[in-house]
């Protein structure tokens, strides 16, 4: 049986600024663009009070919290710290699977350090983690990736939890469909339909029913339901899309947008 972390940085972007500028420290902090389309990459946990979110409009975010401190992103920064924190990942194992910047993966079944548990590796994981870099993480212990990222979630900000083996079932069945993977409103829509809104009701489905509504979909819900998840953390995934983005302050007319094109496909070339 495999013991998986799922290490999630607290408000990465944001928390890397505040630490770096102690005078934001318990204000709220919101990173994006200044361009009047701009989104949210991160907000601090200050400025979430105020209902601020990730991939909302800036515009939005300035309307509910008018004396939140807007800074423009520093991604240099942000991966120069996250390749900080990874060092610290790999000094417990060399099964590490980056999500992005700020989260990973870390199969510490064989841990390199001589702790004598998951949660121990956890615990020691996130220490070293405010110790030397300054900055706090959540983490989620569980016998599977799956489960390990709810749990990462569970205690945020700043918190570990734990799902062993032999509570997996009583964890899941209370929690509503949404909280599984690849369960949106759609499927939670469809899923509601049949009578299920929480996951120990997707778990009383015969896998039959599943697969007539949901094809081979209703074999990974099956599969969900009952906690089980046989991916392996893979230090070594192969990059799947590479990309390059902009936002207009205005609307491009059709003979715009090819030259707009073309500058976009440039910048993605320059990385590949």
């Amino acid at each position: 049986m495999r013991k998986i972390v799922h290490v999630d940085m607290d408000a990465f972007y944001a928390s890397v600024e505040q630490r770096d500028r102690p005078e934001l420290r318990g204000k709220p902090v919101v990173v994006a663009w200044e361009a009047e389309r701009s989104v949210v990459c991160a907000a601090s946990y200050e400025a979430r009070k105020f209902g601020i979110r990730s991939a909302m409009p800036a515009l939005r975010a300035r309307r509910a919290c008018p004396h939140a401190v807007f800074l423009k992103p520093d991604f240099e920064r942000y991966r120069a710290v996250s390749q900080q924190v990874r060092a610290i990942f790999l000094r417990h194992t060399p099964l590490v699977e980056p999500l992005s910047l700020d989260e990973a993966y870390l199969d510490v079944t064989e841990e390199l350090t001589g702790l004598p548990s998951a949660t121990a590796t956890a615990a020691a994981i996130r220490e070293e983690i405010r110790t030397e870099v300054a900055l706090t993480a959540s983490a989620g212990v569980a016998p599977n990736k799956f489960l390990a990222k709810i749990a990462s979630d569970w205690n945020k900000p700043n918190g570990l939890f734990v799902i062993r083996p032999r509570e997996v079932e009583a964890f899941l069945a209370p929690l509503l469909v949404s909280r599984l993977p690849g369960v949106g409103k759609v499927m939670e829509g469809r899923l509601a339909a049949l009578g299920v809104s929480t996951v120990g009701g997707l778990g009383q489905l015969p896998l039959a029913d599943l697969l007539r509504h949901f094809g081979n979909h209703g074999r990974r819900l099956y599969e969900l339901a009952r906690g089980i998840d046989e991916r392996a953390v893979s230090p070594d995934q192969p990059r799947r899309s590479l990309s390059a983005e902009t936002t207009f302050e205005n609307d491009l007319s059709l003979a715009e947008v090819a030259p707009a094109l073309d500058s976009l496909a440039e910048r993605v070339w320059r990385h590949v």
